[in-house]
């Protein structure tokens, strides 16, 4: 088996009908979120406690978690108050899908 190799995570694009959803992949739950046209895509689980993101507010270019107010970077998932990055995961829209990177 590569190891190597990228494994891609596919949802239908209606699942993000809003602004925000959470989607079971490869075991773990992550966040979607619409920002100005543009998908991110978290570990719902907040690096701090494990709380959920998906509860938090998205200010500008940040994710501030509605528990202790960490905020992450949408971009880059950065800690930018706290100590700990939050996991990202890459994405693309492709047609009617949309493809999270979980490798």
């Amino acid at each position: 088996m590569d190891e190597t190799a990228e494994r891609w995570l596919s949802v239908p694009a209606d699942v993000l009908a809003g602004d925000r959803a959470v989607v079971d992949g490869d075991g773990r739950q992550i966040l979607l979120l619409r920002v100005a046209g543009e998908i991110h895509a978290f570990d719902n689980a907040c690096p701090h406690e494990g709380n959920p993101l998906v509860d938090g507010d998205v200010r500008g270019d940040q994710l501030e978690c509605a528990y202790h107010g960490w905020r992450f970077d949408l971009r880059t998932g950065a800690c930018l108050y706290g100590d700990d990055a939050a996991r990202r995961f890459e994405t693309a829209v492709r047609g009617d899908e949309i493809l999270i990177r979980i490798d």
